[in-house]
């Protein structure tokens, strides 16, 4: 047994960027099974994770979709749990959720559950990986929900950029394929595809190629005492060998060139944005040898200097280094989002060729800078507690699969020939064909029907890059000389400003601070102007990350916000920057950006649900008492290590960046109840959702809608999967607009009519909207046991600061501000709501869910068919 030496635990957890006090420890078991413990006391929620050392290039090609496949048969039933819906139900019945993808090279289960939910969820896990029951009637559904799956992936881009990045790779290698699994690449006989998955299973759901993670609030020694007493189970005996090595992991690259690809014609988009992707392919053992130096370089080229250089000339919206892009294995990439591809001035009739070339070639220009100066220490890691188990897990599975190999060399010298312009292969996703370049003829993929070219810039054009500009400066300013103290609360409140200061504190090594500034605006046109923002704000915050700093922006129907964390002496530089660039954005003349739509329409549908007007909102009923005072210009929260003093007179220079001018109306636009919208046709599959939004944004709203989203989700997605046969996709989610809580009950089908699904939502609702409430009173108290523990304390700072800022929002624009002489906080929001949470009994979500089924609760219908 490997074991790391428990003096490591604390630093080796703080190195992964968990928060302050957590724990961290490692072990291999004699099985060859790799277990990770991260103790983090300030989890609400444990997460586990399970992963496989298998993908899609591990399948064979006579069953392409096999791995997914078994990804999905996973969860219909095991050995001790043989029920078909019974982790769904289980989870469900926790509060908690689940999911699993497959990739190239992994596979990954991971569950969010009660931390008391740790010992039989971690039975549960490995007992779906390890002992699936694979019965043949139900393989053969899932394979119809698989088949149903791929046709609504046909409408994600994602599906066909994966497509047409195959046509970078060597003829007959396994990535060149669509591996997604369909009805017809999994063949018809049923018997035949069920012995196939006995047999992959049995090669590679091996303990020596699998790993378990385990993170929460439990004690770092009982977290690893259950791993490994759930690890043992997996028997190395009963997993044979694999007797052969799938050369679809060997090199898939073929020789360097670029390729252009567009949506099929069903899905051509009249929007002007699009994608450039370059991609410098890196021998994975020497990638692995030098992570440290790689992600130095990959944070010296997104400092904020590039995208400087971009924006001069192009519309950037985006721009994202990364060393492991989707579908590419181990490679450094530079991905370029375009709002359009012509300049913002000078020669509009330039060629797009010489575009492409001039793009290129000043990502090229900035690498061999990059390569040739003394690169930064790596960005400080800061960790979302949700994904860092899976990140954690597919890691150890991948280097479980690949001895670490010895290179002597220096970095930047073993790099030097991989890391060239002759080695960059690129990915251009255009607009449409008719943004070709000269006369090259446009093919079509027949299985996905991807449109693509095969694009040469050869012989080489004669084009210069762009001249480099230096990152947004993020100045330094000196400490004020005399320190003057405040107890923490309102500083001052009057029409012009709001200044909330101090508090919450945090135990930490450095100093740091937050400023946190909101302001009204145009609630119309908020999503389309945060866009604007962001994109202008794109550079300075990456060079504010390069200082450690962390720049957030928002905009919501109470208005717009900005978020500043880190060093206290350069947080007013960030802050003024982005607030010149958002008086900007309010003077931008340019054209709406239209994005194409990404993802399912389901996903669409519930992306709506935080940002579209709220269906009959009629403001808060949130009760107020005192004198009212007026909304201020500018309400502020400064906190940490600032002198409030200082914190006043930086609150003032920065109100004074903003214009002088009446705040809008910040109530949420309100609209009809009973309203239909039809989404912009994507694919060819019926989508609907019906969204039924609380009557106030209290938290005791907020509380019953998501009990509700519990009761509701495994019956609902049972009786539209199972019983109507719909598709793959049907939920009952939870979310919020602006705090305002919303339930979406969503469907996706590839043949069931619009007016056939959404008959089938009410009909759900009309005979089981009510009944599936009542609780018993011991299943009432554990469930609202298990949403208080999810709404307790922060588990980050991060999100404690937000936490706190969104209440400050909506008190200072729905309540009555107290007066500054003797303002002081009130009690967190979180201790809010568990006293709310401690108010509720089960009559409550009754008669909530009795006004849901009534329709007296505010609702819209959002419909999609195919054009």
């Amino acid at each position: 047994m490997i074991v790391s030496p428990p003096s490591a635990t604390f630093e080796a957890a703080r190195r992964e960027g968990l928060p302050s006090g957590s724990r961290l420890q490692s072990t291999q078991l004699s099985n060859g099974l790799q277990v990770l413990a991260a103790e983090v006391p300030e989890a609400r929620r444990l997460r586990l994770v399970g992963a496989v050392g298998v993908g899609y290039l591990d399948e064979p090609m006579a069953y392409r979709g096999l791995a997914h496949l078994l990804e999905h048969a996973l969860f219909l039933g095991s050995d001790a749990f043989p029920g078909e819906s019974e982790l769904s139900q289980w989870v469900g019945h926790l509060g908690g959720r689940y999911n699993a993808s497959t990739d190239e090279t992994t596979t990954d289960v991971h569950l969010h559950l009660p931390p008391g939910a740790a010992e039989e969820g971690l039975a549960r896990l490995v007992d779906l990986l390890c002992r699936p029951l694979l019965v043949p009637e139900r393989i053969e559904h899932e394979v119809g929900v698989l088949d149903a799956e791929y046709r609504a992936r046909l409408a994600d881009p994602a599906l066909h950029r994966l497509a047409a990045l195959g046509r970078l790779y060597r003829p007959g290698h396994p990535a060149r394929a669509c591996h997604a699994g369909n009805q017809v690449t999994l063949g018809q006989d049923a018997g035949r595809l069920v012995d196939q998955l006995h047999d992959f299973h049995r090669r590679h759901y091996r303990p020596e190629r699998m790993a378990l993670v385990m993170l929460g609030p439990l004690p770092l020694e009982n977290q690893l005492e259950l791993l490994k007493r759930q690890g043992h189970e997996i028997h190395a005996a009963a997993a044979s060998p694999s007797s052969y090595e799938c050369w679809g992991r060997t090199s898939r690259w073929g020789e360097p060139s670029g390729v252009a690809w567009c949506l099929p014609q069903r899905l051509a988009s009249s929007s002007p944005t699009s994608t450039l992707e370059l991609l410098w392919p890196l021998p994975e053992g020497l990638a692995r040898a030098h992570p440290e130096w790689l992600a130095a370089l990959a944070a010296r080229l997104a400092d904020g200097s590039l995208a400087s250089t971009l924006q001069t000339s192009f519309g950037l919206e985006a721009l994202d280094v990364s060393l492991s892009s989707k579908g590419v294995g181990q490679a450094l990439g530079i991905r370029l989002g375009l709002a359009e591809l012509k300049p913002h001035h000078g020669d509009d009739t330039a060629s797009l060729s010489t575009l492409l070339a001039t793009l290129l070639a000043t990502c090229h220009a900035a690498l061999d800078r990059a390569l040739q100066q003394r690169l930064p220490r790596p960005p400080r890691v800061t960790s979302d507690l949700d994904d860092w188990p899976r990140r954690q897990a597919l890691r150890l599975v991948t280097h479980a699969q690949h001895p670490e190999a010895v290179y002597t060399m220096p970095p930047r010298a073993a790099f030097a020939t991989w890391l060239t312009r002759g080695q960059c292969r690129w990915l251009w996703h255009c607009p449409s064909p008719r943004e070709s370049i000269g006369d090259i003829a446009w093919k079509t993929l027949e299985e996905t029907g991807t449109r693509y070219c095969r694009l040469s810039l050869s012989p080489p054009l004669q084009v210069s890059a762009l001249p480099p500009r230096a990152a947004p400066r993020i100045a330094s300013e000196p400490s004020p000389s005399t320190a003057w103290h405040s107890m923490p609360g309102c500083l001052q409140h009057d029409r012009h400003l709001a200044l909330w200061w101090g508090w919450p504190t945090w135990p930490t090594d450095e100093p740091e601070a937050s400023w946190c500034l909101g302001w009204p605006a145009d609630p119309t046109g908020h999503v389309l102007r945060l866009a604007h923002w962001q994109r202008r704000c794109l550079a300075l915050r990456q060079a504010a990350a390069a200082h450690d700093l962390t720049l957030m922006t928002g905009s919501d129907h109470r208005g717009d916000w900005l978020l500043a964390w880190g060093d206290p002496s350069r947080l007013p530089s960030v802050v003024e920057q982005a607030l010149g660039q958002w008086s900007t954005t309010r003077r931008d003349d340019s054209p709406a950006m239209s994005h194409p739509a990404t993802g399912l329409i389901a996903q669409r549908l519930l992306c709506e649900l935080e940002t579209s007007p709220i269906p009959g909102a009629t403001g808060s009923t949130t009760p107020h008492s005192g004198i009212a005072k007026p909304t201020p210009t500018l309400l502020c929260w400064a906190r940490g290590s600032l002198d409030a003093e200082a914190a006043r007179q930086q609150a003032h220079r920065f109100a004074g960046l903003l214009p002088n001018e009446p705040p809008w109306h910040t109530e949420p636009p309100v609209s009809s109840e009973r309203e239909t919208i039809w989404l912009t046709p994507q694919g060819t599959d019926q989508a609907v959702m019906l969204d039924i939004a609380g009557r106030d944004d209290t938290p005791r709203s907020r509380f019953l809608l998501q009990l509700v989203a519990q009761c509701h989700d495994a019956a609902f997605q049972h009786a539209m999967r199972q019983r109507h046969g719909f598709g793959y996709v049907a939920a009952v989610r939870y979310r919020e607009a602006a705090g305002w809580p919303r339930l979406g009950y969503v469907v996706q089908s590839p043949h069931a009519s619009v007016e056939t699904v959404r008959l089938a939502i009410d009909d759900f609702l009309q005979d089981q909207g009510v009944s599936l409430a009542p609780l018993e009173s011991t299943d009432f108290s554990q469930r609202l046991g298990r949403l208080a523990a999810s709404q307790a304390r922060p588990e980050t700072r991060l999100e404690g600061i937000l936490r706190i800022w969104q209440a400050l929002r909506h008190r200072q624009l729905r309540a009555i501000a107290p007066e500054a002489d003797d303002a002081s906080w009130q009690v967190p929001p979180w201790e809010e709501e568990q006293e709310v949470l401690a108010a509720l009994v089960a009559s409550d979500l009754t008669a909530l869910a009795d006004a849901l089924v009534v329709a007296s609760l505010p609702r819209r219908w959002w419909l999609h068919a195919p054009q």
